[in-house]
């Protein structure tokens, strides 16, 4: 099956007014919709991806959200060092991770979820890996 990459991303959120302050403002994403009750629900957009942040409850087809690990987000490589000093200056901590041979980059920030929020610069079109992740950040993989 041939996709053309993520339209949409849900995430559930704690704090719905925390979690728009830190899309909005930490990542600069504009907020497109506002949903209210009984779904209330932020959107914002990255790129051409959709951001849906809601407050629990049961969802489409009955599906109830969870904890998300991480989700990736594509950045250009000669953007890469500008999209990090500007996540720093909003008092963003931002973790590294170089791929390869430098072949990719990648910055991590985590939202108030405790979602991961990864600005790559590997063009997974490519259709094979970048090597073997490198730490940048010391302690970036909590060990």
């Amino acid at each position: 099956m041939k996709t053309a990459g993520v339209n949409e991303l849900v995430l559930e959120v704690a704090d719905l007014a925390a979690a728009e302050r830190f899309y909005a403002e930490v990542l600069g994403f504009p907020v497109i919709e506002r949903w209210e009750s009984p779904r209330e629900a932020v959107w914002v957009l990255a790129g051409g991806t959709r951001i849906g942040l809601w407050k629990p409850n049961m969802g489409i087809a009955r599906a109830r959200g969870g904890v998300h690990v991480h989700y990736a987000l594509s950045v250009d490589g000669e953007e890469y060092d500008a999209v990090v000093a500007e996540l720093r200056s909003r008092g963003a901590h931002v973790d590294e991770v170089e791929f390869g041979d430098r072949a990719a980059r990648s910055a991590y920030v985590a939202d108030p979820d405790h979602n991961i929020v990864e600005f790559w610069t590997w063009d997974v079109t490519r259709g094979h890996s970048p090597g073997i992740p490198k730490a940048v950040t010391e302690g970036v993989y909590g060990v």
